[in-house]
């Protein structure tokens, strides 16, 4: 799916009709982009002045769960997010998040399922 080891997304080049998170090397969950109800870019109220804490969040509201992405330079991924073109998403290790400062990073992914109210 990732074609670079130092990238946190993949794309499609189509409709992407799910996205997937990678939690870890061996767990994963996917979304149906149709049960995507609203994404939000913003910074991360927690960042305040500690550079070493990511400073942006992308939020994504599902159907079933919210997703929290929490990074730097996360324009990229909700760009592609508009675009439906966005296959997947991870985790990378620390050393990659300074290695192309152009490029996204992606420090945590939090799923939290919607509650049944």
């Amino acid at each position: 799916m990732f074609t670079k080891d130092d990238s946190c997304y993949s794309i499609s080049g189509r409709y992407c009709s799910a996205i997937e998170f990678y939690l870890s090397e061996h767990k994963r969950r996917a979304f149906c982009t149709s049960q995507l109800i609203e994404y939000t870019l913003e910074p991360n109220p927690d960042a305040a002045d500690d550079k070493d804490i990511p400073p942006q969040r992308l939020a994504l509201v599902f159907s079933t769960a919210d997703v929290e992405v929490l990074g730097w330079r996360l324009g990229t991924l909700a760009d592609k997010l508009q675009e439906n073109n966005l296959a997947a998403v991870r985790i990378l290790p620390k050393r990659y998040a300074e290695l192309e400062r152009n490029q996204p990073y992606v420090a945590f992914i939090g799923i939290t399922p919607a509650s049944k109210g």
